[in-house]
């Protein structure tokens, strides 16, 4: 039973891991870009916004409006002295690598509620089931720093926001869910590899005393 609780805590840590990961896939402030007309605008994974006055304006006290759109892939979005090229890659990966992170994930959760329902061809006593919910967390986390790794370098007038660190955070979450899998699978591989252990109580070897039904213990492997 504490083995089944230590599976379902790194279920709920993986889910904790897919909603920042889509939290920071779907706002709008992975970096903060200035250009080159003294604007700022927030770019994201698929959205961006950006004021539609340059500084001149707001120096003269009118007042910044956010405009936003979506994004596709292989959108434009670099800022003052960056290479286009770099900030496709980086943008472009990145949304593939969450992608993949989200199905991962989510993957990962079905095969947990399908062994819940004590389906005939998946249980709790499959061999496979934590396994393979383990592997699926460890694919989110290494797709997600593959990602991550891409923004190492940015421009001299961007800098990384929010989203960026939120994904940073579902990041080290899958790292930690599959961990506490890997871990449960491999102590319990350790329980099992010991030869079975049968103590027999003192009862059972005296002959002034009844004895007792199922009066022994023995290892649960």
């Amino acid at each position: 039973m504490a083995l089944q609780r230590l599976v379902a805590a790194a279920v709920a840590v993986a889910l904790l891991s897919l909603v920042l990961n889509n939290v920071a896939a779907f706002t709008p402030s992975w970096v903060l870009q200035e250009l080159e007309d003294g604007r700022k605008r927030s770019v994201g994974l698929w959205k961006m916004c950006q004021d539609s006055l340059g500084y001149q304006a707001v120096r003269r006290g009118q007042g910044t409006q956010r405009q936003c759109k979506d994004l596709v892939w292989g959108f434009d979005n670099a800022g003052y002295q960056e290479s286009r090229s770099t900030v496709k890659l980086q943008f472009d990966m990145m949304r593939a690598c969450n992608l993949m992170a989200t199905v991962a994930l989510t993957a990962g959760q079905l095969i947990f509620l399908l062994g819940l329902m004590e389906l005939p061809f998946i249980t709790q006593e499959s061999q496979w089931w934590e396994e393979a919910i383990a592997a699926l967390f460890q694919l989110a986390s290494f797709v997600l720093v593959i990602g991550l790794v891409t923004f190492y370098k940015i421009g001299p007038y961007t800098h990384l926001s929010y989203s960026c660190y939120l994904d940073i955070a579902a990041c080290l979450l899958a790292t930690l869910a599959a961990a506490m899998l890997i871990w449960n699978i491999l102590h319990r591989r350790d329980d099992c590899l010991a030869p079975p252990v049968i103590i027999i109580s003192r009862s059972l070897a005296s002959p002034f005393h009844p004895r007792l039904d199922n009066d022994y213990v023995e290892s649960p492997c």
